[in-house]
């Protein structure tokens, strides 16, 4: 997998702002659903993806 369809994906994994702001204005910070955790890990996932294929390249 390229760099850049990495980097798409991470794109579509992380959670969207308006997502975040919806959990911040509901007072949910902490408390985080199933899903919305799923997608954080989702996305921290691909971004180390990205990084170690960015390392291997270097």
């Amino acid at each position: 997998m390229s760099t850049i369809t990495q980097q798409k994906k991470v794109t579509q994994l992380t959670v969207s702002p308006a997502m975040q702001e919806a959990h911040t204005r509901a007072g949910a910070q902490h408390e985080f659903s199933y899903d919305c955790m799923l997608s954080e890990l989702e996305a921290i996932i691909a971004e180390a993806e990205v990084r170690l294929a960015e390392e291997e390249a270097a």
